[in-house]
């Protein structure tokens, strides 16, 4: 016998029974709804019953439970469906009475199963939110050290080339990925009701992550082809590799990702949740992902190929500490770091635990490990940094020259002297700072980038 849903759900706990009555909201109808049917289908499929006697015959429960043929006097046992707070790995239990009926709860009349067991987890998603706020605080923190890089690299037209546009459109997508996933951990993971629900909003919100994590790896792709290709060939002209930059980092993941959400979209079973299931559609994202990681191991190698190269006329401890400074500088640049956890341990171990701390610390602080690398420890950056700051400090000092001759009348013998030494200071630093803008630096990272480029002199 097949029963219809209605408001009223029948719970069997370990001591005694329970009868909830109340609303659900509209995606968990929509869920008990299909998996009743899908049972249906099923029983239609399996063959016949051969059981002899008087049983309890094949049957629905309203939570989409699905009960097989069961003999008389008999407790039958089913994995608990696939619904939000259940443990699916445990198993709901009813009984078949001797007469060869299911049990039934006295006062509705409705078919009493015990799904107790199914209970275990008051969240569905509670394993993975202990962990979110880890990637709050790490996404945090790598913002504030984002914006500060990107000030940096926008205030000073010195910082202005190829190589750094590139450094500010990933740390752009860094900026973006960690704003997104912030939104997305606080206004949908922390918040059941919402995945209950289910709204357009925070399927969009989801979409959007994923589009910004892609361009996030692409722009790492970009990283590694910029430094190849520069390397390989010295004399090429990074304008057009730009433009291929932008059009891989920022539109390629948007077909991408587009085509991934038009197919989940389509398919009724996998917008549940906000989308917060991962299913195999993943792999539409997930494929360029991967081989834009591959690549960027290629592209490593080829570098410190290179590198060895030039490296071959100094002693072989300096070629080994220089080399390794390098490939430490990279991985994080290059996103290689991700090859370094590929496998997930088996749940509920330690290891799984220590996995997940590792995956959440190593995703969130990225961002900050590149800003401090190639900017906020940069010492070409530091050095242009210094620069402004003495040259604003001298004019500061003469401008308080000027103000002191003005009130006085007169330069005294000192302030003369002082006012000259300012101005010598400041044509020295002018000079200076001239000479090394018009000339190709070696960018550098705490000693050095393995990589040239052009620092053309400012207009201004």
């Amino acid at each position: 016998m097949s029963h219809g849903l209605n408001d009223t759900f029948n719970v069997t706990s370990d001591d005694h029974s329970v009868t909830k009555q109340r609303e659900y909201p509209k995606r968990l109808l929509q869920l008990f709804a299909s998996l009743r049917e899908q049972c249906r289908i099923q029983m239609k499929q399996d063959p016949p019953s051969n059981l002899e006697g008087p049983s309890c015959g094949r049957t629905v429960d309203n939570w989409g439970g699905c009960w097989p043929d069961t003999l008389p006097n008999t407790m039958a046992t089913i994995a608990c469906p696939e619904i939000p707070s259940f443990n699916i790995k445990e198993t709901a239990e009813m009984y078949c009475t001797e007469n060869g009926t299911w049990s039934t709860d006295n006062d509705t009349g409705n078919m009493q199963a015990n799904y107790s067991r199914c209970f275990t987890e008051a969240d569905p998603f509670e394993g993975d939110t202990k962990y979110v706020y880890i990637y709050i605080g790490g996404f945090s923190l790598s913002l504030v050290l984002l914006i500060i890089s990107l000030a940096i690299f926008l205030r000073f037209k010195q910082l202005r080339c190829d190589r750094i546009t590139i450094h500010i459109n990933l740390f752009l997508s860094y900026l973006l990925t960690g704003i997104a996933w912030i939104l997305n951990y606080v206004l949908v993971m922390l918040n059941g009701d919402v995945l209950l629900e289910n709204p357009v909003w925070c399927r969009i919100l989801h979409v959007i992550c994923y589009y910004f994590v892609t361009c996030n790896f692409m722009w790492m792709f970009c990283e590694g082809l910029y430094l190849n290709t520069i390397m390989v060939y010295a004399f090429t002209s990074g304008k057009k590799l730009l433009v291929c930059c932008y059009i891989i980092g920022w539109g390629f993941p948007f077909v991408v990702v587009a085509i991934y959400a038009g197919i989940r979209n389509s398919l009724y079973l996998e917008t549940l949740d906000c989308w917060m299931g991962e299913i195999s559609l993943m792999y539409i994202m997930a494929g360029p992902i991967c081989a834009s990681i591959l690549l960027n191991l290629i592209f490593l190698i080829n570098v410190m190929r290179l590198l060895m190269t030039k490296l071959r006329r100094m002693p072989e401890i300096v070629q080994t500490k220089k080399a390794t400074r390098a490939t430490l500088i990279l991985v994080p640049l290059l996103g290689l770091q991700f090859l370094l956890l590929p496998w997930k341990p088996n749940e509920g171990t330690v290891l799984e635990k220590v996995y997940h701390i590792v995956v959440a610390l190593a995703i969130s602080l990225q961002g900050a490990f590149v800003s401090m690398m190639y900017c906020l420890l940069n010492a070409e950056v530091m050095s242009v940094i210094t620069r402004k700051y003495n040259q604003h400090r001298l004019m500061r000092k003469r401008s308080s020259f000027r103000s002191s001759t003005n009130q006085n009348g007169a330069y005294s013998t000192v302030d003369n002297t002082q006012l000259q030494n300012g101005r010598a200071g400041i044509h020295k630093a002018q000079n200076t700072n001239n000479e090394i803008l018009g000339n190709e630096v070696e960018c550098t990272v705490l000693e050095g980038e393995i990589f040239h480029y052009t620092v053309h002199r400012p207009h201004d």
